[in-house]
């Protein structure tokens, strides 16, 4: 499925190019804009990245950024006039030009979230190698540079996961990653339409790399069926670890970074 740039994404970006006018490009950030490195911490957008996402900002309707970060954090990352945003898996979103805010719904939620995890201290998590990213309406729990990473990944299946469900609180699943936010209908789906809607975009392009971008390729093809857009284009930035349901939920897909850079360039050629 995966090749550097193939005739058919090629046709897809083409397409896109000549419709600029009512398109929106939209792109998670870690292993899509960003690659992939073991602390999330240490992640960045490459110059020419953020210089081709600022190309595409002024010649595209909408361009956009959704994420599982904080929108502080994707605010640091992608640092490009004109762009619209999305955090915390949809609980945050800002449109082009516009200061971020967190959804309605997800306001009174939070609670819950801050007192399950404040007994998730250091000296919990580090034993197992583990550590928490707090991004204020969603933490994620990352394992990737833990000894063992089988012996963790099952204590927080079997002990963390059933504790905050018990809690009031959702789970959500990524590469090394569990996720834990307010229990409320958000998702980078619901961030896509909010942005979508909001710019009046009648095509979509969104790349992205793991099960919560599937959430927003699912609303893709729900707004496409509904004839809220036209287009839905949902594209895998493919590579090694991908799980391959979400290989199976793409419509196509490029080799990592370095595909989405070659897609990137090809749209703004």
């Amino acid at each position: 499925m995966s090749t550097p740039l193939g005739s058919h994404i090629t046709a897809v970006a083409d397409e896109a190019r000549a419709d600029r006018g009512r398109t929106a490009l939209v792109f998670d950030i870690d292993g899509v804009l960003a690659p992939i490195v073991p602390n999330a911490q240490n992640a960045r957008v490459p110059p020419d990245v953020l210089a081709l996402l600022g190309e595409l900002t002024a010649r595209y309707l909408l361009v956009g950024v959704i994420s599982g970060r904080g929108i502080a954090d994707v605010e640091r990352m992608v640092p490009v006039p004109g762009i619209a945003r999305g955090g915390n898996h949809g609980l945050e979103v800002a449109e082009a030009g516009h200061h971020a805010h967190m959804v309605p719904e997800a306001a009174g939620a939070v609670g819950a979230l801050r007192r399950f995890v404040a007994g998730l201290t250091p000296e919990v998590l580090a034993p197992r190698g583990a550590w928490m990213e707090d991004k204020g309406a969603s933490v994620s729990l990352h394992f990737r540079e833990a000894p063992d990473p089988g012996a963790t990944r099952r204590w927080l299946r079997d002990v963390v996961r059933p504790a905050a469900i018990a809690a009031g609180l959702r789970t959500g699943d990524g590469e090394m990653i569990l996720e834990l936010l307010p229990d409320v209908d958000v998702d980078k789906g619901t961030a896509l339409r909010a942005l979508v809607t909001g710019a009046g975009a009648r095509r979509v392009l969104y790349v992205g790399d793991d099960h919560t971008d599937a959430d927003a390729w699912r609303a893709m093809r729900a707004m496409s069926a509904g004839g809220e857009i036209h287009a839905a284009h949902c594209v895998l930035a493919d590579r090694p670890g991908v799980d391959p349901s979400v290989r199976a939920a793409a419509d196509m897909a490029v080799a990592a970074t370095e595909g989405v850079i070659a897609l990137m360039a090809r749209l703004a050629a």
